[in-house]
């Protein structure tokens, strides 16, 4: 209770402290207009006025001291009766306060938006167990490729040789199999593990166990284990489900285990899709399973040990493995990766990049501010230099300006949150195919400390404009001139300078935005080799306990692809696999007759296995020869078809109409695989992405070559594509009811998903690059508004001489074409450096692209301007006697 009667007390006469202060400023500035009014009134000199002012009001200026002395007002109570002054300062002056408060919370709200991005991408720990001792183990091979499989023998020797992990598993995500048995067929997705890949995550079962390490190979793998949520739902969270068998492809497995909730999926970038169902990697004992390399490979450090000391001992493995098994492992290496930075790898420099654009709209928007204050400043001269007189000292001063200052930035900095909060919604929306391991970005508390650090920061930065300013400026000269100064004031540089860099900072903006722009108009105007509009596609794997032979599978999809052309709406149907631009791809070796081809682009092709009609669904130009007809069956001869680029490549200067290839998997069975026939070469097909160099291509008639995994492409007669998905799942289930199909995808979105990421960045670059732009032009508006207002009395005495105001309008646009000019001249220079770092993302155009540092120039000229004549025709406007009566 005495506490509480303490506080009390403390409050109420803080507040009784600042009346007081606020009633004796009120005293002052009523005794100082009073005797300034009697000084003119005497036919005083306005010099002398100002000082008889200060003599009268000398004793109130010390009545003030003596009541801060008595009352002891410790920092909490000045930064508080400061930040008290600010608000009646701020409210005194509302346009001033929007203007500035608005140019802030735009630039504060895009940084921190960015830095959400950042923090969940780059910075917000992963939803896994100790995510920092987790590595991914990466095959390397001598100028191939720096991300490579592994195979499941190397593995082996990796994991049991090594003294730096305390587990390791190898894993692959391409397992999606049909779960059957129930009302309806189910796609599962899945995870085929070796043992120790729940070792890695820490997970616990919820029921039975996990993986066994003879259940790795071939042979023991009938068993499974279910995910906690398929147990739950699928299931029915049935406790007796551990030794039951479920048929998934047609094949009875066992349950041996159910895992718990506590088992965290792997990002998806890395992962696949969140697993349903685990089944071991079933692979084929010895040294079969040394060239087969399909998977994946991650590992749980030991505590204390690094990921340099983990390459170390891998690379002297590799070096002994290299002598034991020179057939397989000549040229095999293995690159240690933390999972945090094998996921960043390509998100990291554009993310930066990002950081930086909008650092570059921070600073428009402090010189913004600063140049606000400037202007505003001009008023509050002679009240400044009235305090320094009166003994207020620079620290004092610099207080009251930085506490309007901080006050603005911290209301900018909660407007900026705020914003950033709206923007994460259409954020998330816009780079789902950007960061696919991004769910949510959260304003937690890294955001929330980045905004106040940024708010704060900002807030200092350009409060000290003003303050630099007033502190240099002499007591006396503001008090004669009341706050005006002459057109040549050296001071105006500092202002001109934050003129002259938001015009360069914009400028810098606009040409790299225009720059990646054009580069991807040109990128989206590329063809990609087929026509993917009006098609649908869908994937469908057959199940190999059903459909053991080549014989069958070809037959089941030819009876499907006559049932789907009798659908309503459906021009023509085919089938592929792998399906371009999809991000799955199958490459083959070849060997030509009489032929040596050592080099890898001839050795491993682009493989697709198509139905007849696929070429002329799709569009894809015929060049030389023909294309596969129904003739092309398992009962005639083996033939092939290859692209443009695979002609160049094998077959330089001659035809390869009737040259003879083989092709087939790097195992034992390529040598029984059939030399086919090249009976026609095809146009080019983008399969990684437009825009890339083109691959050599090899196409296999599926009669031929029947597959389990094919992609169905149904093209749409004057419909929605999408609005065929449901009577080609009825007609796949009419042909087998227990095959479901999966990934059902208009083409066209696969096609624009290659370009998600290149279209995030040049959206999220224009927002910045425009939003930069209008800070700009505010501020050119704020210098010129200051200069004009410093020249009013100077425009009013020739305007009353005879200067027309087409004149006065001249020489006030006049006044910002030196800042504009050479802010032009500084952002091309800084464009020109800006350049050369975009030019590795530019495609098909140059990194001194003429519309762009023409064009954009020629733009920024007219919009600054703009800024510029809209205070120039006020002053233009302005009645001589108001502009020589104007203090």
């Amino acid at each position: 209770m005495r506490w509480a009667t303490i506080i009390c007390l403390r409050l109420r006469s803080l507040f009784s402290r600042a009346k007081v202060e606020q009633e004796l400023d009120e005293e002052l500035r009523y005794h100082l207009e009073r005797e300034i009014d009697a000084g003119v009134a005497a036919s005083m000199t306005p010099e002398d006025a100002h000082y008889t002012a200060l003599r009268s009001i000398r004793d109130i200026e010390q009545r003030k001291e003596e009541c801060r002395d008595m009352r002891g007002l410790n920092l909490i109570e000045n930064a508080a009766r400061d930040i008290r002054f600010a608000i009646r300062g701020l409210r005194r002056e509302p346009e001033f306060a929007f203007a500035s408060i608005a140019s802030l919370t735009l630039a504060i709200g895009m940084a921190t938006t960015v830095f959400t991005a950042v923090n969940t991408v780059l910075l917000r720990p992963l939803n896994l167990p100790d995510p920092d001792r987790l590595a991914l183990l990466w095959g390397e091979e001598a100028g191939g490729d720096t991300r490579a499989v592994v195979s499941f023998a190397d593995f082996e020797d990796w994991r049991r040789n090594s003294h730096v992990f305390s587990a390791a598993a190898a894993y692959t995500n391409y397992y999606k199999p049909v779960l059957t048995g129930g009302s309806r067929p189910e796609r599962l997705s899945g995870l085929r593990v070796s043992h120790g890949f729940f070792d890695v995550l820490k997970a616990q079962p919820a029921l039975g166990r996990f993986f066994l390490p003879e259940e790795d190979w071939d042979g023991r793998d009938d068993v499974v284990v279910l995910s906690h949520s398929l147990w739950r739902e699928r299931f029915r969270s049935n406790v007796g489900i551990v030794g039951q068998r479920i048929l998934l492809d047609g094949r009875p497995l066992t349950v041996v285990g159910v895992a718990g909730p506590d088992l965290k999926p792997l990002p998806r970038s890395i992962g696949g899709d969140v697993p349903q169902i685990y089944r071991p990697v079933g692979e084929e004992r010895g040294e079969k399973s040394r060239d087969g390399r399909h998977l994946q490979a991650i590992v749980r450090l030991k505590p204390g040990v690094t990921i340099s000391q983990a390459q170390a001992e891998l690379s002297v493995l590799c070096r002994r493995m290299e002598h034991l098994h020179p057939d397989t492992d000549a040229k095999l290496a293995v690159r240690v990766v933390g999972i945090r930075d094998d996921l960043t790898r390509n998100l990291r420099g554009g993310l930066i990049g990002l950081q930086l654009a909008v650092l570059a709209v921070l600073l428009i928007a402090c010189a913004n501010v600063a140049n606000l204050l400037l202007a505003r400043s001009i008023g509050r001269q002679r009240e400044t230099a009235v305090r320094a007189a009166l003994g207020a000292g620079v620290w004092r001063l610099a207080r009251m300006f930085l506490a309007e200052s901080v006050l603005l930035g911290l209301i900018a900095g909660a407007g900026g949150v705020a914003l950033a909060f709206l923007s994460s919604t259409v954020l998330r929306t816009a780079s789902a195919d950007v960061f696919p391991d991004a769910s949510d970005f959260p304003l937690d508390f890294r955001v929330l400390a980045f905004a106040a650090v940024v708010a704060i920061g900002t807030s200092l930065l350009f409060g000290m404009a003003p303050v630099w300013q007033i502190i240099t400026s002499g007591t006396e000269e503001a008090l004669r001139n009341g706050g005006r100064r002459i057109a040549g004031d050296r001071r105006q540089i500092l202002r001109r300078l934050l003129g002259m860099g938001q015009i360069a900072i914009a400028l810098v903006l606009l040409i790299s935005a225009g720059l990646l722009t054009d580069s991807f108009l040109r990128l989206r105007a590329v063809s990609p080799g087929f026509d993917p509009r009006q098609v649908l596609t869908a994937g469908v794997t057959l199940p190999s306990m059903r459909y053991p032979t080549d014989a069958n599978r070809a037959v089941f999809f030819e009876q499907l692809l006559e049932r789907l052309r009798t659908i309503p709406g459906v021009s023509q149907a085919a089938l592929v696999t792998p399906l371009p631009m999809s991000g799955d791809f199958d490459t083959t070796l070849i060997e030509i007759p009489g032929r040596s081809i050592a080099d890898e682009e001839r050795n491993s092709p682009d493989r697709y296995v198509v139905s007849p009609d696929y070429f002329a669904m799709l569009k894809i130009p015929l060049l030389q020869g023909r294309l596969f007809d129904d003739h092309d069956d398992a009962a005639h001869k083996d033939v092939a078809l290859i692209s443009q680029t695979a002609a160049r490549v094998l077959w330089p200067g001659e035809s390869p109409i009737g040259k003879k290839v083989r092709a087939g998997s790097a195992s034992g069975d390529f040598y029984r695989s059939p030399y086919r026939e090249i009976v026609g070469v095809v146009g080019d097909v983008a399969q990684y992405g437009l825009g890339l160099p083109s691959r050599p291509q090899i196409y296999m008639p599926h009669a031929q070559f029947a597959d389990r995994f094919v992609t169905l492409l149904l093209r749409a007669k004057n419909t929605d594509p999408i609005s065929l998905a449901a009577p080609l799942r009825r007609a796949v289930l009419a042909a087998d009811a227990e095959q479901p199909i999966y990934d059902v995808i208009p083409f066209q979105s696969l096609v624009d998903g290659s370009l998600a990421a290149r279209r995030f960045a040049v959206w999220m670059l224009i927002a910045f690059a425009l939003g930069a732009l209008a800070l700009a032009a505010s501020g050119i508006y704020g210098v010129i508004s200051y200069t004009v207002a410093q020249r009013t009395q100077e425009f009013g005495i020739r305007m009353a001489l005879g200067a027309s105001p087409s004149n006065v309008l001249r020489d006030a646009l006049a006044m910002g074409v030196p800042m504009i000019v050479s802010g032009i001249i500084a952002g091309l220079l800084g464009s020109f450096a800006a350049s050369r770092f975009l030019h590795a993302f530019l495609f098909g155009a140059s990194s001194i692209d003429l519309s762009s540092f023409a064009g954009v120039p020629v733009g920024m000229i007219l919009v600054a301007l703009a800024a510029c004549y809209v205070p120039a025709r006020r002053a233009a406007k302005m009645e001589p006697l108001l502009a020589l009566r104007q203090e």
